[in-house]
């Protein structure tokens, strides 16, 4: 979405304000600010336009779905108010989100005048400066964030950043938990979570500390706890913790189809096609779009001799995934023996 300027959206929602039989011609945009949610903090710009809090408070509303319109409101609230860092910070938070980097650096260079011992804006400062390819100044800032108690942390997540666009992967472990270590319990999830991917593409099991602290943090997300399974399975090869485990993902998201999945497959390298097929069909269920789950059910059901079954279970399959070539060969191989 491109950005608008905010001179452009008032205009035309004083204009649809002004004549009410109009509303209908709203652009896009416009629609938006007038939406349901949005509309009463448009309505109240209408009256007191010179008021910065209502510029940000609908800012804020529609930062997650509408970022360009979002960095134009916190661009006029901080025009109204230009000692206020929140709004400079909330506009170069939405110019990250639409890749405006330039924009991004110059609004968080705005935010810091007011506020330069911020540091949370000057890693998303060296954030923007990172992906401007600006490698030596987000180095530099790096390193003064890393003399500071609050700021230690950031500093080496910065590192590690850098450090994964060197393709240094040793040295961004050691970033990641040098950064982890120092935030304590206010790491940030998709950090400690990267730290893990890491490790496990290493073969390593020491990403099962990572990926269960990632879970501890976010108890509501099962992925960490499938990864646990994952690396319990593949890399350790102990299958009866890795079933424990995705069991475990399960009852933390029953709507979790890998899960699902990966327990038939287990039962299935057993041999124990009823187990399998139960799982299977436990996948078919939460996830009815899914051709492996039919897939993988209808083997199970040709190995218990349910022949019938299993050709009903490959034509879905078939039918789900265009070009699924083994379900379309076993689809035949049991229509053959019928």
């Amino acid at each position: 979405m491109k950005y608008l300027p905010i001179l452009a959206a008032m205009a035309a929602a004083m204009a649809c304000n002004n004549n009410p039989q109009q509303h209908h011609q709203l652009t896009a945009a416009d629609s938006v600010l007038y939406s349901d949610i949005i509309r009463p903090v448009t309505d109240s710009i209408q009256q007191y336009p010179g008021n910065d809090a209502l510029y940000y408070r609908r800012a804020l509303l529609l930062f997650n779905t509408n970022p360009s319109l979002a960095q134009a409101d916190f661009e006029k609230a901080a025009s109204l108010k230009p000692d206020q860092p929140d709004y400079w910070a909330g506009a170069g938070e939405a110019a990250l989100l639409e890749n405006r980097y330039d924009k991004a650096e110059l609004l968080f260079n705005k935010a810091l005048a007011h506020a330069p011992a911020y540091t949370y804006l000057q890693y998303k400062l060296a954030t923007a400066m990172i992906e401007n390819k600006r490698i030596s100044q987000a180095d530099s800032l790096a390193n003064v964030l890393a003399s500071t108690t609050d700021g230690k942390d950031k500093a080496f997540y910065l590192k590690a950043r850098l450090a994964e666009d060197r393709h240094d992967t040793t040295a961004a472990i050691e970033h990641l938990k040098s950064a982890i270590a120092a935030a304590g319990p206010n790491a940030e999830f998709e950090a400690v979570m990267e730290l893990a991917d890491l490790l496990r593409a290493r073969k390593t099991p020491e990403a099962i500390r990572y990926y269960d602290q990632a879970w501890h943090q976010d108890s509501l997300n099962a992925a960490p706890l499938y990864d646990i399974a994952q690396v319990q399975e593949e890399i350790m090869s102990n299958t009866e913790a890795a079933l424990a485990t995705y069991r475990k993902c399960i009852v933390a998201d029953p709507g979790f189809e890998a899960a699902y999945l990966a327990i038939g497959k287990i039962h299935s390298d057993r041999k124990q096609w009823k187990e399998a097929l139960n799982f299977y069909s436990m996948a078919a269920k939460v996830a009815p779009t899914d051709a492996l789950a039919y897939y993988h059910r209808g083997i199970c059901h040709e190995q218990l001799g349910n022949k019938q079954e299993a050709a009903v279970d490959y034509a879905k399959a078939s039918s789900f995934k265009k070009d699924f070539t083994e379900a379309k060969d076993a689809l035949q191989r049991v229509n053959t023996k019928k």
